[in-house]
């Protein structure tokens, strides 16, 4: 049984994983991934950032959050590779580390808006 090896980061560590043929580790992974979007918060801040880069402060305007919030949030979203920095003197901007994290939100926010208007909840 031929094996691939995947990496996850857990608590800012990568963790290499044994991927078996049913394909179990990257559900799990997967799974493990997507409740980071949990927060309508964390979705706010991806949509976002799928314009530009953007400070804590610039977030925590936008969103009408403390600063802290923000900070929580982007942490926990860089510790599991959502977002990365980059870091300009002493300013620190936050961008999405892959768009297709962003098209995946998009597109099952598209998808439960149509299936609200099928069912007239809209």
């Amino acid at each position: 049984m031929e094996s691939k090896r995947f990496c996850m980061v857990q608590n800012n560590e990568a963790v290499q994983m044994e991927k078996v043929d049913s394909g179990v580790d990257i559900f799990r992974i997967h799974a493990a991934f997507c409740t980071i979007f949990s927060s309508p918060i964390r979705l706010q801040i991806m949509d976002f950032l799928g314009a530009e880069e953007k400070t804590v402060t610039e977030l925590a305007e936008e969103l009408n959050v403390s600063l802290a919030n923000v900070s929580q949030h982007l942490r926990l979203m860089r510790d599991q590779g959502a977002v990365e920095t980059r870091r300009d003197g002493r300013t620190i901007y936050y961008r999405i580390a892959n768009q297709k994290f962003l098209q995946g939100i998009r597109t099952v926010r598209e998808g439960l808006l149509e299936e609200f208007k099928k069912r007239g909840a809209l």
